[in-house]
């Protein structure tokens, strides 16, 4: 996710770069036993935290001005679309991970069990980065449909894919019955709920979002999950990988767990019968 930038600190430090009428009035301190020329001291003034004998009186930290952002820099801090276009279509950030390396690693484990010619519909799409992913990983077409309804993600999606992979901004509750591939995938889109229902707490989500996903699939379900096991307080929705399992199979009998990757995320396979 996002860091945050909430408030920022600049020391009052003299310019280095000072004629001898500025070094006059400064409290600066030489400690060369053997001072050199004005000119040849005035430079090493830059390198003060060097091995050259030289540096500045401490810096009074409890006396540095705090510049507090403005109104435009927060909301360009917390909304960094509106500043950059291309911050949608392209950052890794904008889809839920710190770098483009977490990401494509992320998807490495779902498309484990994704086999060769087998077809996936892939809740909580996003741009449909999973597509290209599995392309380049593979050397080979996906028969691939994306789903989200985050209408901003999928127009992004289509624009930086030039409209060739399959993206539907569009309700995973509602989708047309006729609407089914191999695999449905899910990963990690019920970490970070933007969906505005009020009426499904977050484990209840859950269970009718891996029942949409089992009523939409011919061979199984992928999800990935965040697990309450992490110490990190990333504001995500956190599972418990013992209840989500036992509820699983309790529903449709042949799941598989796996929580070998990290603390922080487990995948939950189940598979049609």
């Amino acid at each position: 996710m996002l860091n945050k930038i909430k408030k920022m600190l600049m020391k009052k430090n003299p310019d280095p770069v000072m004629d001898n009428k500025e070094l006059e009035g400064t409290d600066l301190k030489w400690t060369n036993n053997n001072p050199e020329s004005d000119a040849e001291q005035r430079m090493n003034v830059i390198g003060q935290n060097g091995n050259d004998g030289l540096h500045y009186d401490e810096v009074d930290l409890a006396n540095a001005e705090q510049i507090e952002p403005t109104k435009d820099e927060v909301n360009e801090m917390n909304n960094p679309s509106d500043s950059d276009p291309e911050y949608l279509e392209y950052s890794s950030e904008a889809v839920g991970y710190e770098n483009r390396e977490q990401q494509w690693d992320t998807y490495r484990i779902i498309a484990n069990y994704i086999n060769e010619d087998d077809s996936v519909l892939d809740f909580g799409c996003a741009r449909g980065d999973f597509e290209r992913f599995y392309e380049q990983e593979f050397n080979e077409a996906l028969d691939y449909i994306g789903i989200d309804m985050n209408q901003q993600l999928i127009d992004a999606g289509k624009k930086v894919y030039d409209n060739e992979v399959e993206l539907r901004n569009e309700d995973w509750f509602k989708l047309d019955n006729d609407i089914k591939q191999d695999w449905s995938i899910n990963i990690g889109s019920n970490n970070l709920r933007y969906d505005g229902d009020t009426v499904r707490n977050d484990m209840t989500y859950l269970h009718d979002t891996i029942k949409a996903m089992m009523k939409h699939c011919e061979k199984g379900s992928v999800v990935l999950l965040a697990s309450d096991i992490t110490k990190i307080d990333d504001g995500l929705t956190n599972y418990n990988a013992g209840e989500v399992f036992n509820w699983a199979q309790k529903e449709f009998g042949n799941v598989a767990l796996d929580h070998t990757f990290s603390n922080d995320i487990f995948t939950l396979i189940i598979y049609k019968n």
